[in-house]
Formats: C-alpha cells, structure tokens, sequence
C-alpha cells in the first residue's frame, strides 16, 4: 500500500516538474532511511511567505544554475512559470541577465549569484533586501538558494547527473553552458 502511494507522489512530482522522478525511486531503494529523511526536506523548499514570487523564482534558477545546466535547471523554469513568473524574467535570469529584470528582482537574482558564487557582494546587497522586504524574506531567499543547489548535487551523487542541455521558457528554447566557477572571493 505504502509502495503505491509513493508510485503516485512520484508521478505527480514528474508531472510537477516536468522531469525524472527516478532519482528519487533509486534513493528509496538505496537507502530508505535516508529517502524518509530527504522527503522532510522538500517542504523547505518550497517555503516561501514574504518574498515576492518573482524574486523567489529567479533566486532559484541562480541557486540551480550554479549547481546545474540540465533537468534540474529546466525543472526549477518550469516550477517558476507554474508559480506565475514571466517568461521574459525566467529567460533573463535563465541567460544571467539581471539588467533585464526590475531592480528589486534583479538584486535578489545577483544575491543569488553572490552566495553561490561565495562573492562579497551578497554582504553589499542583503541590507537592501532586508529594506525592501524584510528579514523573513531574505531568511526565505536563503533557503530557496540552499533548496535549489541540494538536488543537482543529490542527484549527480547518484548517478543521475546529465549533462547540459537547452532549457525551454515558454515557447523558446535557450542554448546554456555549463554553471559558471569563477573564482570571485574578494580580498579585504
């Protein structure tokens, strides 16, 4: 009984998402204990009270694009556009385009991109966060950040890692490369 029921979750999270469930299949398989423990976790990744919806998307496809450039990335655009971001802001932040983006939006896209990245530049910017939406949403930006960078990494750690790919916003399909590694720690 138990078996079917988790069959079912895991067909409504492809159908979610758009993608592969089977890592998780492999994970409760492999390990149930720690597929229990991982399915607590999803709820804090999905947590999201304060933050406007659109900063909250593009944070995401930052978190998961520094991870990843395949179905991981496609799935949190596809997640994004079911929680009602624009195209033209998931293409944006999909292209690393923070310009293209309001300024509210784009700064929490490159404070994304600045914790991912390790850059000194996220200290510059949470105090600005902080003054536009307070610190409840900028506690809920970091853990959209933390959420989106655990799958890529769980499921390449399986074996379920792929390589780039294009991603689908709407009705385009984007040529992306590879998650950016530069080196970017300032020096005091």
């Amino acid at each position: 009984m138990l078996n079917a029921w988790l069959e079912k979750q895991f067909v409504k999270m492809e159908k979610q998402t758009g993608e592969s469930a089977d890592f998780a299949r492999d994970l409760r398989h492999a390990s149930p204990g720690g597929f229990w423990r991982f399915i607590f976790f999803t709820p804090m990744a999905n947590y999201r009270r304060a933050l406007p919806v659109e900063a909250y998307g593009v944070a995401k496809i930052a978190a998961a694009h520094s991870e990843d450039c395949g179905p991981c990335l496609q799935t949190t655009v596809n997640l994004a556009r079911a929680d009602g971001v624009s195209d033209a802001i998931i293409r944006a932040a999909v292209l690393g385009d923070a310009g293209a983006m309001d300024e509210r939006t784009g700064t929490a896209f490159r404070f994304a991109r600045a914790v991912c990245a390790r850059d000194l530049e996220a200290e510059e910017l949470r105090p600005k966060l902080i003054e536009w939406w307070g610190e409840a949403a900028v506690a809920e930006l970091a853990l959209a950040i933390c959420a989106s960078r655990l799958f890529p990494t769980l499921k390449r750690g399986l074996g379920h890692g792929e390589a780039c790919m294009r991603v689908t916003v709407g009705r385009e399909t984007l040529a992306i490369g590879a998650p950016a590694r530069p080196n970017t720690h300032k020096v005091a």
